[in-house]
């Protein structure tokens, strides 16, 4: 039973770094994209 254990535990560490890292990336290129959008309303 502990032999199966350890294949599905890095199935499931994999697969939630291959949804983790993207939705990531997406919330930091969000918020500097927010971040720079409102500073720049304030020079125009």
């Amino acid at each position: 039973m502990s032999s199966a254990v350890v294949p599905l535990a890095s199935f499931l560490a994999g697969s939630i770094l291959t949804l983790a890292i993207p939705l990531a990336f997406v919330i930091v290129v969000t918020c500097w994209y927010v971040f720079i959008w409102r500073r720049g309303m304030g020079e125009r």
